[in-house]
């Protein structure tokens, strides 16, 4: 695949720059910075040139200015800043070209080829639903895993169940006390059983004893205590994958704590000889030096069943014997921080060198939704709520022929799931924030049905002028409004590798406000002057250069809300 537009421009500005002042182009790439849009595209300041050549910057500047020349761009000195803009050709048909050629793979690169990704994320409890708190995980694990594919990136994504433990035996034990014959295979049965089983251990001791006690069975490889294991797992899975066709996430793994289940001795004796362990109180912990107040790291409990942390340590070793990952990134709650920390600590401490390929991709918390009661909100409760709402308002848009759709109910769940999943992901991913109905569906704020409606208007201007153009002049695009839209799709593969570098999809969330934004102001433009409109009637060389600067707006607009796991209607 050849390089973005943008980072090709870009390139051959740094080669020149770094040409003509002798130095490493490495050396002051960083230093190339997106310009006052007024000056140009990319700007190069010379503040750190002054000392060694003993002039003044904006001299210096000049003088860079004046000797360098590169195709395709426009060089000139800003005091003390070297400046380039783009020309408007080739750029403007290069730019059109690549977005159309691509369409949904537009923003993507091969940068990554070659290399694989292991991603943790969603990893819901069995027996437990998926509550609206797994929302985070679960869409911004699946926008990174797309950031990453976009990069030509082998992504081994990992739904890393919690399917071992005591809470199991909370499940298995309520069931024998509350849970009825004939619902076995009823998701929603299950979770009744356990929420009913949690109440009564948390107030009686021996009967959450007899749930510790199940699951030292299914650890000790009880036929009895495993058959009933596996067939709530399943039950839960079933459930799990219905949710998950629904949200259209998918992972190549399906896997659980109960994965390792069998090989974490190994790992403890590799502790013990690598970094050392010690009894405490009964239980088997890491040897470290710990700060006050911390807890150890702890492998064995006092009557012997391991804990999260032992499953973790030997997943983290199998992953990379299984993939050779280039990147394992956990996509889990900044809760989890000191968890991840300690992780990575014993196997630095173990010698286990790819550990610094390891990153927790932190996230925080969402607020504003919750119960009165305080009970766990269902995620399917909200997604049920979202089309319903997106219902009301697409029939009330219908009603006053502000929207077309041929099926009212495919659309409201688009709108409804893209709401949720905008909702999450304009935010970045380590703050907290507030999740509110109003906001997250209003079709002209920063939502995800706002950008999907640009994406439907695009489709209808197209669909007006008589579809998108086979062949068009670019250099009749120069107007303000055009160019201003053209370096806004030429950012977007740009916009992908920094999303993917930092794990933060919110990068791209923000870039498709600004080009849905930038492509608003270009239309309605046409509003006050008729020379500006995109569907030109008496021009039709200037309307085939619009149409296919409006269909290049459509398939980026579309290549960005793909990432992103967000549907793109036609008609809205």
């Amino acid at each position: 695949m050849s390089p973005p537009v943008y980072s090709r421009y870009r390139t051959a500005f740094v080669e020149a720059l770094a040409q003509s002042l002798g130095v490493p182009a490495s050396e002051i790439d960083s230093q190339v910075k997106p310009a006052d849009p007024a000056h140009g595209d990319l700007s190069f300041p010379t503040f750190p040139l002054a000392k060694a050549q003993k002039k003044a910057p904006p001299a210096i500047a000049a003088a860079l200015a004046q000797g360098l020349k590169v195709p395709g761009l426009e060089i000139a000195a800003t005091g003390p800043y070297v400046n380039a803009r783009f020309s408007p050709l080739p750029f403007s048909a290069e730019v059109i070209d690549a977005a159309r050629t691509q369409g949904t793979r537009y923003g993507g690169s091969d940068v990554g080829a070659g290399k694989t990704v292991v991603m943790d994320y969603s990893s819901p409890n069995i027996a437990k639903p998926i509550a609206f708190h797994h929302i985070r995980s679960t869409v911004i694990g699946h926008a990174v895993a797309n950031l990453h594919r976009a990069l030509g990136y082998k992504v081994e994504g990992i739904n890393y169940l919690g399917d071992w433990g005591k809470q199991f035996g909370l499940v298995a034990v309520g069931f024998q006390e509350y849970g009825e014959s004939d619902k076995r295979q009823d998701m929603a049965h299950l979770v009744q059983v356990y929420v009913k089983a949690n109440q009564r251990a948390e107030k009686e001791p021996a009967f959450d004893e007899r749930a510790r006690d199940f699951f030292r069975r299914m650890e000790a490889g009880d036929a009895e205590a495993l058959a009933l294991w596996k067939e709530f797992r399943e039950t839960s899975v079933r459930d799990f994958k219905r949710i998950y066709a629904r949200l259209g996430v998918t992972f190549e793994h399906i896997e659980g704590e109960s994965f390792y289940q069998g090989k974490m001795e190994p790992v403890i004796e590799e502790i013990a000889r690598t970094v050392g362990v010690k009894e405490s109180q009964g239980a088997t912990i890491v040897d470290l030096p710990y700060e006050e107040n911390e807890p150890p790291v702890l492998l064995k409990k006092n009557d012997g069943s391991t804990l999260y942390a032992t499953r973790d340590l030997a997943a983290a070793i199998d992953r990379h014997e299984r993939f050779h990952f280039d990147k394992s990134l956990y996509i889990v709650a900044t809760d989890q921080a000191l968890h991840f920390r300690q992780l990575f600590r014993v196997l630095k401490a173990m010698g286990r060198a790819f550990v610094d390929r390891m990153t927790h991709v932190n996230f925080g918390r969402v607020h504003g939704m919750s119960t009165r009661q305080g009970n766990v909100v269902l995620l399917t409760d909200v997604l049920d709520e979202a089309r319903a709402r997106a219902r009301t308002i697409v029939d009330k848009n219908i009603a006053e022929g502000k929207i077309q759709t041929d099926d009212p109910e495919k659309l409201a769940e688009q709108i409804g799931l893209g709401a949720i999943f905008f909702g999450d992901l304009k935010n970045r991913r380590a703050t907290d924030y507030t999740f509110d109905w109003d906001e997250v569906l209003n079709l002209t704020g920063h939502t995800g049905a706002y950008l999907q409606y640009a994406h439907a208007r695009a489709c209808n201007i197209l669909r007006k002028g008589g579809g998108a153009p086979a062949t068009y002049d670019a250099a009749l695009l120069t107007l303000p409004e055009e160019q201003a839209v053209l370096r806004a799709i030429a950012r977007l593969p740009v916009v992908v590798q920094e999303a993917a570098e930092q794990q933060e999809p919110s990068f791209v969330a923000r870039w498709l406000l600004d080009l849905a934004a930038t492509f608003s102001s270009y239309y309605t433009a046409g509003n006050q002057d008729r020379n500006k409109r995109v569907v030109l009637e008496d021009n039709e060389p200037l309307k085939a250069a619009r149409l296919a600067l409006t269909d290049a707006t459509r398939a980026s607009l579309a290549a960005g809300l793909t990432l992103l796991g967000i549907a793109t209607p036609e008609n809205m």
